[in-house]
C-alpha cells in the first residue's frame, strides 16, 4: 500500500484504540458514525461534511474555540489529479468554498447513505493555504474497510 496508507492505516488504529481506552459518551452533540463495507458506493457530487479544530484561516495564529463543519461535494479522483497526484486508497472533496486546513487531519469526512452517515473519508492533506478554491485529500475508508474488519475480529 506504500507509506501513505501505512501512515492512514496507523491513523485508523490509533482512534480504534483510543476509543477502546475511553469510551464516547453519546448526547445531542455527539453519536457514532457508521463504517462503510468495502463495496459501498459514494457517487461523485454526493454533498458530505467534514469536521475539525483545524485552522480557519492558513495564517491565523490560533485555532477556533468552536468546532467547525463544512459541506462539501466529492470529486472524482480524475478531477483531483489536476490538483494532486492521487491513488484508489484515497477520496477528494471540496474545490467549492469549503476546505479542511492544517490541524485537521485525521478528521472525519461523512456522507449520508440510506438516513444514516458514513465514514467515507479520513482528512489528509490538501492546500498548503487551504484554499477552499482547491480539493482536500481523504483517505478512502471503504479501501481501508479489509484492514479495519481484521483488526476488529482480532481484537
Amino acid at each position: 500500500m506504500g507509506h501513505l496508507g501505512e501512515i492512514l492505516m496507523l491513523a485508523v488504529l490509533e482512534a480504534i484504540l483510543r476509543l477502546c481506552l475511553t469510551p464516547s459518551r453519546f448526547s445531542d452533540t455527539v453519536s457514532a458514525v457508521c463504517l462503510p463495507s468495502s463495496t459501498d458506493d459514494f457517487p461523485v457530487g454526493s454533498t458530505c461534511v467534514t469536521t475539525g479544530w483545524g485552522l480557519t484561516k492558513y495564517n491565523n495564529a490560533n485555532t477556533p474555540d468552536k468546532l467547525q463543519q463544512g459541506a462539501l461535494p466529492l470529486i472524482s479522483n480524475t478531477q483531483c489529479n489536476k490538483y494532486w497526484w492521487v491513488k484508489d486508497v484515497m477520496i477528494c472533496a471540496g474545490a467549492s468554498g469549503v476546505s479542511s486546513c492544517m490541524g485537521d487531519s485525521g478528521g472525519p469526512l461523512v456522507c449520508q447513505k440510506d438516513g444514516a452517515w458514513n465514514l467515507v473519508g479520513i482528512v489528509s492533506g490538501g492546500s498548503g493555504t487551504c484554499s477552499t478554491s482547491v480539493p482536500g485529500v481523504y483517505a478512502r475508508v471503504t479501501k481501508l474497510m479489509p484492514w479495519v474488519q481484521e483488526i476488529l475480529a482480532a481484537n
